[in-house]
């Protein structure tokens, strides 16, 4: 599958986070071969990202820029899947 279509699939589900207003604080898990890999947490009152490396706790970082964001995302994923 090409990169720009795995990016793609990424930024829009980034982006149906920010266009939901239901919630303020919204969680998206992203994974491979059924693991959970990373998760995204989403605050709309700040308008802050947040991205948990999952297979390395505590760690965290904020975001504030989508395409930024799904980068990592992305190559959290690839990195994992790497690992198999």
């Amino acid at each position: 599958m090409p990169i720009e279509n795995n990016l793609d699939k990424i930024v829009h589900r980034i982006n149906a986070m920010v266009q939901d207003r239901q919630k303020t604080l919204q969680k998206r898990d992203f994974g491979i071969f059924g693991v959970s890999v990373v998760t995204v947490l989403y605050d709309s009152e700040s308008g802050m990202f947040a991205l948990e490396i999952n297979q390395e706790k505590r760690k965290r970082f904020a975001f504030d820029d989508v395409d930024l964001l799904a980068i990592d995302v992305y190559e959290a994923l690839s990195e994992f899947k790497e690992t198999f």
